[in-house]
């Protein structure tokens, strides 16, 4: 056999290597193209599916704060329905009538008053006097009835009625030109009791 190719052989074993090399080049670029496609559809499918998540969790947090929202609110409006009730209810045993009566706007009556209590023992005895226990108990009447603080209650007269068990007092609130005359009447053991009020058209006590 001959030590050395021929001129032919050596130059057909060149381009033998030479395609092997240009495939192998061929061969690694294809895989690096399919790898880098890979990565981008990975990214492009679950890193989107993974950026939904908290979208939707944002939506469903949304929906829940509303939904709470929604329930307080319904929970505040029940209860400011209870209390006007209430409001109502109660107010619903106070009467304003208007009178035709001379000097009198209105005649208010309530039926829930009640007495407000005594400390005075052995039988009542009716005082005129403003340091006696009667007369205090009075005024505290007076000031149930119409709701002015004895603070700031100008009473202009207080007399007893056709009996010492009854009383009528004429008041007003300080600076207020809004005049009340009460009729007040003695519950024994339990103190003195509104019965009706008159409101004034004008101060006949001044």
């Amino acid at each position: 056999m001959p030590e050395y190719y021929s001129r032919e052989e050596r130059k057909l074993a060149m381009q033998k290597s030479k395609r092997r090399k240009t495939n192998m080049i061929l061969n690694t670029l294809i895989v690096i193209v399919i790898a880098l496609i890979c990565i981008v559809a990975y990214s492009i499918f679950f890193a989107g599916s993974d950026n939904s998540k908290p979208a939707n969790d944002q939506k469903k947090a949304a929906t829940t704060n509303a939904a709470s929202a929604h329930k307080q609110t319904s929970s505040t409006d029940s209860s400011k329905k209870k209390t006007a009730e209430k409001s109502d209810k109660k107010q619903s045993t106070r009467k304003v009538v208007k009178s035709s009566e001379p000097n009198v706007k209105e005649v208010i009556t309530d039926s829930s008053w009640k007495p407000v209590g005594t400390e005075q023992t052995g039988g009542h005895v009716y005082s005129s006097s403003s340091s006696s226990i009667d007369w205090k108990e009075k005024l505290k009447a007076l000031s149930y009835a119409t709701g002015i603080p004895e603070d700031n209650m100008t009473v202009w007269f207080l007399e007893h009625g056709a009996t010492t068990d009854e009383a009528i007092g004429t008041v007003s609130a300080k600076n207020s030109p809004t005049t009340y005359r009460v009729y007040l009447t003695w519950v024994d053991g339990k103190g003195w009791k509104p019965v009706k009020i008159y409101e004034l058209i004008e101060n006949d006590k001044k």
